[in-house]
């Protein structure tokens, strides 16, 4: 805390540059919560230094649960404590829960306009929730007043990608590069950002130097290289990083998770799965997954939206139809199921513009809840297929079809339906062990608690089954198909061909080559959706046979 976060919470890969992350003994900043005003009554300073060293405590020991309520104590004995307010933010974001840190961060802001961290950490909590306009006015901010010149060119770069200028954007990003920034975390974020536009070469030679300065740039280097034999003494290094005593939990998973991909680059399985548990296990000390909440929501889901009470709603709630009402094309599934794979295939098609994973229709439905707006009315459906439309209108302003890739979108297809029943809908689908493995090794951030133990990934992979089943039903054939990744893998013009000629779309060859797509990529398959269509994560989980648990319960689940 005091500045110590992640940098790239959409990723959780990282974290901001702090000293103890480094083995230093200096602080990034002061501790968390208030340094004690002389205001403040004796008793009030020893309650703030008490709280401050026990949200440190909970912090670093990545229990951010349980640090909340101690920093928003903080905040009520000291409301106008700046650092405060951007610790709770961080802390939210920590938590998933980013409505919440915008507001803790903005109020930082508004106490401390000069807080750059609490800027950068607002920008990425107005990512996770789609909230782009805000965020592109935060990078302009940024842009203009960074004190670091690197920092103001990364923020610039940022709001060229935001405005659609890509090649601006790049232009400038690669001279950025070359400037020699300042700070470790610039260095890694400038080179996460070459890592989304496909240029590998030049960010692995600047994350090769940010970890020079800090581990934690680690990580986002083993997403987008296989480590080899070479590697050994960087993994060395990367090990005794793990024996400081004052690397902080978030720094710690972060490289057990990308220790964990480089030895399974080398094949080496049981180290690979002993870091990937290791990272897993400190994800889980703050957030658990809710079995009981989840089963619930999809009881829920298959009682009130069956074939026939979407029948009865869809004349009630529909607005009249327009042209556009096809544009949306939706690639839904399990995280990790191929998703990324297809939009990068379509999306090579000149007429078909990525829209990534938006996080549009979780946020309308959880803001109608918010203000009360269920039942739903005619009125806030209309209103939401408009807003859906013009967002993707924005992402594509002349594309025939705009995909959006949220894979769990899958739980709220019932409201797509009856906003917009001219959507096309395509459910991604891979070996459940396969995918299942793929979730655990994939350093994700709150939102997908079910992700962080073997018993809980069973458990949501067989509701996400019961919700397909569902919906594989009563959706129509002419809007809804299946792919499976092994199939696209072994057959791919084949299978490319029948997904392009469900859009709609006369056939382009462009979309046999996917890793040719220009397209910015900032899921965790950014490095593997630049690469030729490629088999070898077939049957992977075989590698991993002895370590399976409770997933072995997942092996005789064959594809519908």
């Amino acid at each position: 805390m005091g500045g110590i976060g992640a940098s790239d919470l959409a990723g959780a890969n990282d974290v901001r540059d702090d000293p103890r992350a480094r083995g230093g003994t200096e602080s990034a900043a002061a501790p968390p919560g208030p340094a004690p005003a002389p205001a403040f009554s004796p008793e009030t300073r020893r309650r703030l230094r008490a709280l401050s060293l026990e949200a440190e405590k909970r912090w670093f020991a990545g229990r951010w649960m349980e640090a909340i309520p101690v920093v928003a104590e903080i905040i009520r004995l000291d409301p106008l404590n700046a650092r405060a307010h951007r610790d709770l933010g961080v802390t939210y974001l920590c938590c998933g829960r980013c409505g919440e840190a915008a507001a803790s961060l903005r109020r930082a802001v508004e106490l401390q306009p000069a807080d750059e961290d609490a800027l950068g950490y607002l920008v990425e909590a107005l990512e996770r929730q789609g909230r782009e306009a805000e965020a592109l006015e935060v990078c302009h901010a940024l842009r203009r007043s960074a004190q670091d010149e690197a920092d103001r060119g990364f923020y610039a770069v940022k709001a060229l990608m935001k405005e659609g200028r890509s090649g601006e954007a790049e232009r400038d990003l690669q001279t950025l590069a070359t400037l020699a920034p300042r700070r470790a975390n610039t260095v890694h974020r400038i080179g996460k950002l070459l890592s989304d536009l496909g240029r590998f070469e030049a960010a692995e030679r600047l994350l090769a130097r940010g970890v020079e300065e800090t581990p934690t740039a680690f990580p986002a280097l083993a997403d987008i290289k296989r480590m080899t034999e070479e590697d050994r003494p960087l993994l060395r290094r990367m090990e005794a990083a793990l024996d400081r005593p004052t690397l902080p939990a978030l720094a710690r998973l972060a490289i057990h998770f990308g220790l964990g991909k480089a030895y399974d680059d080398l094949g080496e399985h049981a180290r690979a799965i002993g870091h990937y548990d290791a990272g897993n296990s400190l994800r889980a000390r703050s957030i658990r997954f809710n079995r009981q909440d989840c089963a619930a929501r999809v009881d829920r889901t298959l009682q009130s939206f069956t074939a026939e009470a979407l029948d009865r709603a869809a004349p009630l709630l529909a607005r009249p139809a327009r042209p556009e009402d096809d544009l949306p094309v939706l690639v839904v599934g399990m995280p990790r199921s191929g998703t990324t794979l297809v939009e990068q295939i379509l999306s090579s098609h000149p007429t078909v513009a990525p829209g990534g994973e938006l996080p549009f229709w979780a946020d309308r439905l959880a803001t109608w809840q918010a203000a009360g707006v269920i039942p739903i009315r005619r009125d806030s459906m209309a209103e939401v297929a408009e807003a859906y439309l013009s967002l993707l209108r924005g992402l594509g302003p002349k594309a025939l079809r705009v995909t959006d890739k949220m894979p769990r979108n899958f739980e709220l297809l019932w409201l797509v339906r009856l906003a917009l029943p001219q959507a096309r809908i395509i459910h991604c689908r891979r070996h459940p062990i396969d995918t299942c493995l793929s979730n655990y090794f994939t350093n994700f951030w709150a939102g997908h608690e079910y992700a962080w133990e073997r018993g809980d990934l069973v458990f949501y992979y067989r509701q996400y089954e019961r919700l397909m089943d569902h919906w594989r039903r009563i959706l129509p054939p002419d809007r809804f198909i299946e792919v499976d990744y092994e199939a696209l893998v072994v057959d791919r013009e084949a299978q490319t061909r029948r997904l392009v000629a469900f859009l709609g779309l006369d056939w382009n060859d462009a979309c046999l080559a996917p890793e040719r797509n220009p397209r910015v990529v900032r899921t965790a398959s950014r490095w593997q959706a630049r690469q030729p269509v490629y088999a070898t994560s077939m049957q992977r989980w075989r590698r991993y046979e002895p370590w399976l648990g409770a997933l072995r319960a997942l092996a005789p689940v064959e594809m519908h």
